[in-house]
């Protein structure tokens, strides 16, 4: 990161999906330190449950996950962290979900991806007992009760920040709507700005007028320069 975010141009560094054992203090402070490294992190969680996480081979705790979110938070003020969670997978219980879902809300992730477990050929989840399954229908229901989890202390947190300004990245048109891009600010939000193509690779100011709990709408700001004095 201190190599790359030295070259000249580069404007923007993600650090995205490393795992959470590799969250030493060198790699969070050259993440504090670094300017061009956005304050935006994935850490996939997975599981808010050491005993789930035992069972998926993940090499970390709940509690040496809540420790490295504390670690980077405390060297990086206003971090966004977005993470992966998977529901179903075998063996789980009401007990070791319920813990997945006060995990989510202790840490306040601006975003995650979830998933309903499904098995892959050749990996050892595939060679657990058939009967610690987890029926279709309940991993459904815990996946519905799990996105609104997210997405509500989400909701709350994005509708504090309508009216402010922040640097967008334009990326992409966007899927929905004629003559809108999308756009993401440094810690990752994205943020649908009017424009076309020629704005691709731009970067702007825009200030967040609106937001469906997970993505924002944003005006342009184009800052007026004060008039030449009269001489």
């Amino acid at each position: 990161m201190r190599a790359v975010g030295t070259v000249p141009g580069v404007r923007r560094v993600r650090y995205t999906s490393p795992h959470p054992n590799d969250f030493s203090e060198r790699v969070i402070t050259a993440m504090a330190e670094v300017p061009t490294v956005c304050e935006h992190v994935h850490l996939p969680m997975q599981s808010g449950s050491s005993r789930m996480l035992k069972r998926m081979l993940r090499r970390y705790t709940r509690e040496g996950y809540m420790e490295c979110v504390d670690r980077i938070r405390r060297a990086i003020p206003g971090v966004s962290l977005t993470t992966d969670i998977i529901v179903g997978f075998p063996g789980e219980t009401d007990d070791e979900f319920e813990e997945t879902l006060s995990a989510v809300r202790e840490v306040g992730f601006a975003d995650a991806y979830t998933f309903i477990f499904s098995p892959r050929d050749g990996t050892p989840a595939t060679r657990l007992p058939p009967e610690w399954a987890v029926p279709a229908e309940v991993a459904s229901e815990r996946l519905q009760r799990l996105v609104e989890t997210v997405r509500s202390a989400s909701r709350q947190r994005n509708l504090g920040l309508l009216g402010t300004r922040h640097e967008v990245l334009v990326e992409r048109e966007a899927k929905r709507g004629e003559s809108m891009l999308m756009a993401r600010t440094r810690d990752f939000k994205t943020v649908l700005v009017p424009g076309d193509g020629s704005m691709l690779g731009q970067y702007l100011t825009v200030e967040l007028t609106g937001t469906t709990g997970s993505t924002f709408t944003g005006s342009i700001v184009r800052e007026r320069r004060p008039l030449p004095m009269a001489g």
